[in-house]
Parts: C-alpha cells; sequence; structure tokens
C-alpha cells in the first residue's frame, strides 16, 4: 500500500490544529513544512513571528495537536538545519526531512536524529544529482524527490525530470522508500507511483477534496 501523507505549510498553530483535525482518523502521520526564508523564501509557523505555542510545547504545557494520536513528520526548508534539529527533537517529532543542499552537517544531523529514535528522510530537488545522494542510502529510512526546485510553496506543478529521478533512484536502490512531494495529484499520481514512488505527500490534493477518506484511499491503492 501507498504511503499517504498529508503536507501543511503551517500559517499558525491554529492552522496546524484546523488541518490536523480533518485527517485525524484517516492517516497517522502529517508532513509539516518549517521554513524561516533561508533555503525557502516563505516564511511558515514558528519562524513567521509567532513562537507562544512552540515555546509553550518545549515547556511540555502542551502538545503538537492531537499529538497521541499522530505522528509528525518535519521537512526542514531552512539552511544549516543542525542549529534547528535539538528544538524539534524536544518537540517529540517521528520523522525529519533534511534537505542535501542545506548543510555541510549531513552526517552529524543524521546521526543526532537517529540516535533519537527520529526517522531520516533525505531531500532531493530534480536539479540534485542522485550521485549526491549515493553515500548516505544506507543510513537514511527513505528519500524525498521534490517535485519541483521551487519549495516552499503550495500549489507548485510538477517537474517532468522527476519521473526520470525516480526511476533511476528504484533501479539502483529497488528496496529504498521513495516520497514524493510537490505536484502530487489526480493526473501525477498514477505516474508517480508506477516510476516507483512509494510515499506520496500531499497538501493541496487532500485538503482541497470535497471527501478526504475517499483522496487518501484512492492513493493508498494506487
Amino acid at each position: 500500500m501507498i504511503q499517504v501523507v498529508p503536507a501543511l505549510l503551517p500559517e499558525s498553530y491554529a492552522d496546524i490544529l484546523g488541518k490536523v483535525s480533518r485527517v485525524k482518523g484517516i492517516v497517522p502521520r502529517v508532513q509539516l513544512d518549517v521554513a524561516d526564508g533561508t533555503y525557502a523564501s516563505s516564511k511558515t509557523w514558528p519562524y513567521n513571528g509567532d513562537d507562544s505555542h512552540l515555546k509553550e510545547i518545549l515547556a511540555q504545557d502542551e502538545g503538537l495537536p492531537y499529538w497521541d494520536d499522530m505522528d509528525y513528520e518535519v521537512d526542514f526548508l531552512i539552511n544549516e538545519p543542525e542549529h534547528a534539529i535539538d528544538t524539534w527533537i524536544q518537540v517529540g517529532i517521528a520523522s525529519a526531512v533534511i534537505h542535501i543542499e542545506s548543510t555541510q552537517k549531513l552526517d552529524e544531523i543524521i546521526k543526532k536524529l537517529k540516535d533519537a529514535d527520529i526517522e531520516v528522510g533525505l531531500g532531493i530537488k530534480p536539479s540534485t544529482p542522485i550521485s549526491e545522494l549515493v553515500r548516505y542510502i544506507a543510513l537514511i529510512d527513505f528519500v524525498q524527490c521534490m517535485g519541483n526546485d521551487d519549495i516552499g510553496f503550495a500549489g507548485v506543478s510538477l517537474d517532468e525530470r522527476v519521473f526520470k529521478k525516480i526511476k533511476s533512484l528504484r533501479a539502483q536502490f529497488p528496496e529504498l522508500p521513495i516520497a514524493v512531494d510537490i505536484g502530487v495529484d489526480d493526473e501525477t499520481a498514477p505516474l508517480l507511483v508506477e516510476a516507483g514512488a512509494t510515499k506520496l505527500i500531499s497538501g493541496s490534493m487532500i485538503f482541497g477534496s470535497e471527501d478526504i477518506q475517499d483522496t487518501v484511499t484512492y492513493l493508498q491503492t494506487l
């Protein structure tokens, strides 16, 4: 079965609460795209000026919405994520996506996350050579292929180069879980799975659906 993960570009804690309430009981995991205006030009909660709830979470006065029912995966759309991961480890995330071009300390980051029992995925853009990824394959849990070099925004179209990249990864690493984020829709999803993707991450398709359960079931059974 294809893993389906709703993606959130959170404007606020309330935004997370509202969206997660719509998928609670349908999926076991959501992905938070966190951006501080560096690696991606956009800014999301908690880097957009309102971090009060984050402080309360770190003080253990509250948790991420529905934390006892939902696993959180954080996609670090920030430069030098090594300065941020300690905070998110303390928040209690289950999984992290680190982008290859965002840091010079991948080995250090991967080790720290794995030592904290957090799944690690490496994000690669359509323009990223697969050769930059190879030495890390044995250390990580999955690869996340970004559907476009333009990251950090909703509704971006899929770059056709992604299909070739997924097929190449699948040929080289038959057992590797491959996620796709950006450009997953009714038209592209079947083609992405056919190419070798095993995990589909989508915000627009899922949260824009009239029936989220039906949409998730459709993607899961591709």
